[in-house]
Order: structure tokens, then C-alpha cells, then sequence
């Protein structure tokens, strides 16, 4: 990449260009090395430019990292709604919703380190642009699994999908140990321990839809 031209962009074009280049570098580096390995200095190196230059379209890498959570529902809430345009048996709802979100580790990871790490160091401006970005897809998913469970209300299913929000954040670091856990695991005495993640959240999505119809 040429740097010099990367610092000089300075058309709405251009610098959509740069920032596109800049989250590209944080999902090799996700893909790559996992969350420790993208470091600010790491992505500023894989996108081609220095550190400071990254702070010219993001505030932070929380905001970059939430810039990617976001990009990450909006494509899983539109599989999703391709999935759940009709009503069907609630084990297959639950399958589906489960199943279209484990279907993306990045953004299981990312829904994880949510509340705990990535929106401590945004601004409330740029926090309110991503959330309304991320409502849009809470409404849309919500509108088609109403679709699918015709007798849970718009409330119900979005209050089923923040649910299935909050599951994520326990499952997910409890399904993905260190090598020293999954080690331990492997021996039939802690077994009971290892969990599948796309497995366990299934089976926690058909409680919740249960409860809620119930």
C-alpha cells in the first residue's frame, strides 16, 4: 500500500476507502491470530499505515472492533430473515436462530467482549451511530421471527433475541477454553464440563422461546 497516498486522502471517496481497508485488516487479523493479536499497532502495520494515521477514521479499536459487530448482524439478520419467512415447528426456529449465529465466530466473540471491553472507550456520538445501526437488525430479525412463531409478539421476539444476546456472552467463553482447559477437559473426570457452543445455545434458545410462548 502507499502510505503517503493514505495519509493525503481527503475526498468522502477516498477516506470511505481507507476506513473499508482498515476494518479489512482487523478480520485478518481476528481470522489470524484471534482477538490478542489485533492490537491498534497490529492493524495500523496489516492495513499499511502508522498508528496515529488510524485515529484520522476511528476513535479507538473498541470502535473499530464494534464497527465489525455491527457488519456481522446486519449479515447474519439477513440470512436470517431468508430463513424465517413463514411459520414453522418452534425446534426449527431454534435451530435456525442458533444456528445462523454460531455460524459466525467473529461476531459470537465480538458480542462476547461487548459489554465488558469494547464500549468503554467509544464516545457517546459514535456509540449512538452503532447502536441505531445495530437496532435496525434487532427490528428486522424480530419482525421474521415473529413471522416464523406467528403467537410471539414483536416485544416477545425482540426481548428473545437480546436474551439470546446475553447467552452468548456466558456461552461463548465457556464453549472456546485456553489450551490448559481443554486439556483438563479431555479427561472423562471433567468432561461434564466441555461444552459445544452451537449445541448449548440451540438448546437455550428453544427454553427461551418456550418460556416466552408459554
Amino acid at each position: 500500500m502507499n502510505q503517503p497516498d493514505f495519509i493525503r486522502a481527503r475526498t468522502p471517496e477516498a477516506k470511505a476507502k481507507r476506513r473499508a481497508a482498515i476494518l479489512a485488516a482487523t478480520r485478518a487479523l481476528l481470522a489470524q491470530g484471534g482477538l490478542e493479536a489485533t492490537t491498534l499497532s497490529a492493524i495500523a502495520t496489516e492495513a499499511g499505515i502508522t498508528k496515529s494515521n488510524i485515529y484520522r477514521y476511528f476513535e479507538s479499536r473498541e470502535e473499530i472492533l464494534m464497527r465489525l459487530l455491527a457488519e456481522d448482524l446486519r449479515h447474519t439478520s439477513s440470512a436470517l430473515t431468508q430463513a424465517l419467512t413463514q411459520p414453522l415447528p418452534l425446534p426449527t426456529v431454534a435451530a435456525t436462530l442458533a444456528g445462523g449465529l454460531a455460524a459466525n465466530p467473529r461476531l459470537c466473540l465480538l458480542i462476547s467482549i461487548t459489554a465488558s471491553t469494547l464500549e468503554h472507550n467509544i464516545s457517546t456520538s459514535t456509540l449512538r451511530d452503532i447502536k441505531r445501526d445495530m437496532i435496525a437488525s434487532l427490528e428486522t430479525t424480530a419482525k421474521y421471527l415473529h413471522s416464523a412463531l406467528p403467537n410471539l409478539s414483536i416485544e416477545q421476539a425482540e426481548h428473545a433475541i437480546q436474551t439470546l444476546w446475553i447467552l452468548i456472552i456466558g456461552l461463548w467463553p465457556h464453549s472456546t477454553p485456553g489450551p490448559a482447559l481443554s486439556a483438563l477437559y479431555s479427561e472423562p473426570e471433567f468432561a461434564r464440563f466441555k461444552l459445544d457452543f452451537s449445541t448449548s445455545l440451540t438448546l437455550s434458545t428453544e427454553t427461551v422461546l418456550k418460556g416466552l410462548l408459554g
